[in-house]
């Protein structure tokens, strides 16, 4: 079973296109009025969406560390590192996304360059 992704609004929405015409299950904070909401709220969003979070917050970093530390779940993050081109992006996110199991991701941060 694919992944299913939310993005953070901080992710370019070029990023989220190029996801979709790969056949990626993505969706945004912009289209689920989320815009502007705190970074905890986006959390608590994508877990209860059971959608693993694709982000450049560092502050999802923080996030997720308090969330495992407190026994805490939640279904993966996709941390684009700075300076990552928007295709690159794309290509490693949908590989990771069409590849990998929800089980592999859970309470996990992998590394988008």
């Amino acid at each position: 079973m694919a992944l299913r992704l939310y993005a953070d609004e901080c992710v370019d929405a070029r990023i989220v296109a190029g996801l979709r015409r790969r056949g990626v299950d993505v969706g945004s904070a912009s289209e689920e009025g989320l815009l502007r909401a705190p970074d905890a709220r986006q959390m608590e969003h994508a877990i209860a969406l059971g959608r693993v979070i694709v982000t450049a917050d560092h502050d999802f970093l923080a996030l997720a560390d308090d969330l495992v530390a407190r026994g805490g779940r939640f279904p993966g993050v996709l941390f684009i590192l700075p300076y990552t081109m928007v295709g690159d992006a794309v290509r490693a996110i949908a590989l990771v996304a069409l590849a990998r199991e929800p089980r592999e991701l859970a309470n996990r941060i992998e590394w988008i360059k």
